[in-house]
C-alpha cells in the first residue's frame, strides 16, 4: 500500500510521523523543499529574540531516519480519478492521499490591489522586511486582513509588537490594528468577556482598533478599508484572503469553495483522499496547532479502518500565544460539544512557553503529538 502526502509543513510532517508508527507499508512525502521552517515563532524575529536558523530543519533528514521518503519537487497536477500526481520529477501513485500544501498567501497577496505597497506577515521574507521597515520608521504602522482572511491572531501579535518597538525606539507613531469582526480582537470567540478584556489590553497599549474593518486597497502610505475610509500609514502589513493552492482547486477537489470540503473531525475529503491544514474548511482559525490536529485525526481514522486500532480524535479549538515584545498573553477557547474551557491571561513568562514549545517542534521534525486539546467522538 501506498501512502503519499503532499506537503512538509505542520500536517504533512506529522501524517508522516503518525503513519510510520503504525504501518510498514510505503510512505512518500513530496515537498518543494527540503529545509522547513517553524514559522509561528517568526514575530521574535522583530525584536531579535531568535535567528533564522533557530526555526529551520531538513524534513528529508528527518523523514529518512524514520523510512520515510522524501522527494524535492514541485507538484504540477492531482489526479483524483487515476490517484496520481503528477510532478517535477514525474508521477507518483497512492492508494491514501493527504493533501497538506498550506494555503495559496502568496498567490492571494499577490491578488490584493496595490499589494506592492505593503508587506505580509506570514513567510521569512516578509517578517525581515517588516523589521526593517519598524527599526526605521517614524511614521505610524497598519496591521490587519483581508476580508476572508481565516486567521487574526498574527496580526495582533505584528501590533503588540509594532507598538512595543516604537516605544523602545522613543517614536511617538501610531499602531492601527484592523479586525474582522466588530467585536474587536478575538471577536470570533462567543464568550464576551475575551474580547472585551483583549480590546481593553490593547487600548491600554495604545494600539488603535477598527472594529470590524478589512483591507480593500493598499496605496502608497495609505489604506484603503471595505468603507472606502483611508487610513495613513508608513508601514502596512497584511495578510490575504486564504484559499487552497491553485493546483489544489485545479484538481477539482475543492467543488464549489476555495478549500477542501472535508468532514469533520476525520478531514476526509474522498474515499482515499484527505484534505489537512490551511487548505481544508472549517469553521476555525488556520494554526499550527489545527494542521497538526487535522493530520492526527486524519491518521487515526484510517488506522482504525486499516488496523482496526482506535486512536484518539481531538477537536480543533483555539491556541494562542502573542509575542508582544515586553509582554505575552495566551487565549485557549476549546469544546468537545459538551464542555467548553477558555483562557485569557497576559504574561511575559508565555514567551519562554512558546520559545521552548517552538525549539522542540525544530528538534522533532513536529513529532510532537499532544496538542493540548480536548478528545471528541468521531461523527458516524
Amino acid at each position: 500500500m501506498k501512502f503519499l502526502i503532499l506537503g512538509a509543513g505542520y500536517a504533512g510532517l506529522t501524517v508522516a510521523h503518525k503513519l510510520r508508527r503504525f504501518v510498514r507499508d510505503d510512505i512518500t512525502v513530496i515537498s518543494q523543499s527540503r529545509l522547513i521552517r517553524e514559522n509561528t515563532i517568526f514575530p521574535l524575529l522583530l525584536t531579535d529574540e531568535i535567528k533564522v536558523e533557530e526555526t529551520e530543519f531538513d524534513a528529508k533528514e528527518a523523514m529518512n531516519m524514520k523510512n520515510v521518503s522524501f522527494e524535492e519537487a514541485e507538484v504540477k497536477e492531482i489526479l483524483p480519478e487515476s490517484r496520481e500526481v503528477e510532478t517535477s520529477k514525474g508521477k507518483f501513485d497512492y492508494d491514501y492521499l493527504f493533501l497538506a500544501m498550506g494555503g495559496g498567501y502568496d498567490e492571494n497577496f499577490r491578488k490584493i490591489k496595490g499589494y506592492e505597497n505593503a508587506v505580509m506577515h506570514h513567510t521569512l521574507e516578509g517578517f525581515l522586511k517588516l523589521k526593517e521597515q519598524l527599526w526605521k520608521t517614524d511614521g505610524d504602522v497598519f496591521v490587519g486582513n483581508v476580508k476572508g482572511s481565516p486567521i487574526e491572531g498574527p496580526s495582533y501579535q505584528i501590533a503588540l509588537i509594532a507598538e512595543y518597538i516604537m516605544r523602545r525606539r522613543g517614536v511617538k507613531a501610531k499602531v492601527y490594528l484592523a479586525t474582522q469582526s466588530p467585536k474587536g480582537v478575538f471577536g470570533p470567540i462567543p464568550i464576551d468577556w475575551v474580547h472585551e478584556k483583549a480590546n481593553s489590553y490593547f487600548e491600554r497599549r495604545g494600539i488603535t482598533i477598527l472594529k470590524g474593518r478589512t483591507v480593500k486597497e493598499v496605496k502608497r502610505g495609505k489604506v484603503v478599508l471595505d468603507d472606502d475610509r483611508e487610513v495613513e500609514a508608513e508601514v502596512i502589513s497584511i495578510l490575504p484572503k486564504l484559499s487552497a493552492p491553485e493546483v489544489v482547486k485545479r484538481s477539482g477537489i475543492t467543488l464549489n469553495s476555495d478549500f477542501v470540503d472535508v468532514k469533520l473531525p476525520s478531514f476526509r475529503a474522498q474515499e482515499r483522499i484527505f484534505g489537512l491544514g490551511d487548505l481544508a474548511f472549517t469553521p476555525f482559525p488556520r494554526t499550527a496547532r489545527a494542521a497538526m490536529i487535522s493530520a492526527e485525526n486524519a491518521v487515526s481514522t484510517l488506522i482504525k479502518e486499516l488496523k482496526g486500532i482506535e486512536l484518539p480524535m481531538y477537536s480543533l479549538g483555539v491556541l494562542c500565544i502573542m509575542e508582544g515584545g515586553d509582554d505575552a498573553g495566551i487565549l485557549r477557547f476549546d469544546t468537545d460539544g459538551k464542555n467548553t474551557f477558555s483562557t485569557l491571561n497576559f504574561n511575559k513568562n508565555y514567551v519562554l512557553i512558546k520559545k521552548m514549545y517552538s525549539r522542540l517542534l525544530v528538534k522533532r521534525a513536529f513529532d510532537v503529538p499532544y496538542h493540548g486539546a480536548l478528545a471528541v467522538r468521531p461523527q458516524v
